[in-house]
C-alpha cells in the first residue's frame, strides 16, 4: 500500500492556492504558471510532492521534473532533451523511426520538425542544417515558440493537467532560455506549471521571464503551526510528546520558522548544543566547493555577526587585495545563504550565520582586525 505524503502543516494557505491556480487553469481553458522559492529547508519540495499527490489522486496526469544531481525516483530528469520526450510521450526505448513518426506528427510545419529533431539530439543532413542556418534569430525565436506550443497542445491531447520543475535554480541559461518558451506566453490550454527554486545563481531574485507567474515566496511558519509540526513529528517518531516540551520550545526558538530545520533540531541526538549535523554537512559541502578566497569572505562576515554592512566586506576584500570584490559580493548573494536588505546584508537563516561560524578550519578569525 502507498505511503501517505505528510500534511503540509503550516501551508495549508499555500496548498489552497495550488488547488484554486489549478481549477482556474481548467475553467478558463489557459496555461497558469506558479513560481514557489524560499530558502533551503523552507518546505518547498515538500508542498509541491503532497499538491501532486492530490492531484494523482484525483485521476490527474502530471509531469514531475527535478534536477540530475538530485533526482528522486518519483521524478524525471530536467533536460532539454528528456522535456521534449516526456511532453510528446515517447518511451526511453522508443526507436529512431517511432520517435521521428511522433514529431511529424506533432509539428506544426516542416522548420518546426527539422527543429524539434535538433533539440533532440538527431544528426541532420547538410541541407537540413543548413536550413536551420539560413534562419534569423528572430526567426528561430518564432520556431522555438511554434513548438512550444505545438508540445503543450499535444500534452494537452494526452491529459497532462500539471507540470512541475523543481530546484529550477540549478537550471543552465540554456535550458532556462527553452523553459521561457512556456512561461512568458498564456496559451490556450489548461495545464498548470510550477517551478520551485531557491533564491539563488540565476534566480537571486525573481527574473523578468516571470512576470506572469504567480509568485508564492514560502515565509516563515507561525508558532502555532511549528508547534504542530513538532508534535507531529515526535508523534511520528513514537516519541512521548509530555517529556520534550523543553526541546520543543528550544527547537521551535532555533529553527526561526523554517519546517526542516524544526525537524532535524527534535531528531538530533545532542540535546545540549542543539545543532543539526546535518545542516552543519550542507554547510561544510557548501563552503567547501566555493573558491577559497569566497569562503573566507564568508567566515569573515559571520564574525561580525548575523547582519554585516557593505564597508565591513569592502575592508575584508582590501585587506586581502581581492582583484574584483564586487564580483567576489555577487558570488556571495548568489549562493543564497545571504540576502541584500536596502542599507546591509544578512545571513538567510540564524542557524545557516551559525552553520557557517562554526565551519572548520577557520582560517581567518583573527586575520583581519
Amino acid at each position: 500500500m502507498k505511503q501517505s505524503v505528510d500534511p503540509c502543516l503550516g501551508r495549508e494557505w499555500e496548498l489552497h492556492q495550488l488547488h484554486s491556480l489549478l481549477s482556474y487553469a481548467e475553467s478558463q481553458n489557459c496555461t497558469k504558471t506558479i513560481y514557489i522559492y524560499g530558502i533551503t529547508g523552507s518546505g518547498k519540495t515538500h508542498l509541491l510532492n503532497h499538491f501532486i499527490d492530490c492531484v494523482k489522486s484525483a485521476g490527474k496526469r502530471n509531469l514531475a521534473f527535478s534536477q540530475p544531481h538530485n533526482c528522486p525516483a518519483h521524478k524525471l530528469k530536467f533536460s532539454i532533451f528528456n522535456f521534449i520526450k516526456q511532453l510528446l510521450q515517447i518511451e526511453s526505448t522508443a526507436t529512431d523511426m517511432v520517435i521521428t513518426k511522433k514529431v511529424n506528427l506533432v509539428a506544426s510545419s516542416s522548420l518546426s520538425y527539422l527543429r524539434t529533431l535538433q533539440l533532440l539530439g538527431f544528426s541532420l543532413s547538410k541541407n537540413q542544417r543548413n536550413t536551420l542556418a539560413k534562419q534569423t534569430l528572430q526567426q528561430m525565436n518564432k520556431i522555438d515558440q511554434q513548438i512550444a506550443y505545438d508540445l503543450i497542445d499535444y500534452a494537452v491531447h494526452k491529459r497532462i493537467a500539471l507540470i512541475t520543475i523543481d530546484d529550477v535554480h540549478h537550471l543552465t541559461y540554456t535550458q532556462i532560455q527553452f523553459l521561457r518558451l512556456f512561461i512568458e506566453i498564456q496559451y490556450a490550454q489548461p495545464i498548470l506549471f510550477i517551478l520551485i527554486a531557491q533564491p539563488k545563481d540565476l534566480l537571486t531574485s525573481p527574473p523578468d521571464w516571470l512576470s506572469l507567474a504567480h509568485t508564492m515566496p514560502l515565509k516563515q511558519l507561525s508558532l502555532d503551526a511549528q508547534t504542530r509540526l513538532a508534535k507531529h513529528c515526535l508523534a511520528k517518531k513514537g516519541f512521548a510528546i509530555a517529556k520534550y516540551q523543553t526541546e520543543v520550545k528550544v527547537a521551535i526558538e532555533r529553527a526561526a520558522g523554517n519546517p526542516a530545520f524544526l525537524q532535524q533540531l527534535l531528531l538530533t541526538p545532542d540535546y545540549q548544543s542543539f545543532q543539526s549535523t546535518k545542516l552543519q554537512q550542507f554547510i561544510d559541502n557548501t563552503l567547501a566547493d566555493m573558491p577559497v578566497e569566497l569562503t573566507e569572505l564568508f567566515q569573515y562576515a559571520a564574525l561580525q555577526g548575523f547582519h554585516f554592512s557593505a564597508s565591513q566586506l569592502t575592508q575584508f576584500t582590501h585587506k586581502k587585495h581581492i582583484h574584483a570584490p564586487l564580483c567576489l559580493a555577487q558570488k556571495m548573494l548568489s549562493s543564497g545563504l545571504v540576502v541584500r536588505e536596502s542599507d546591509h546584508y544578512s545571513f538567510s537563516h540564524p542557524l545557516i550565520w551559525e552553520g557557517i561560524k562554526n565551519h572548520q578550519p577557520l582560517l581567518i578569525k583573527n586575520s583581519v582586525k
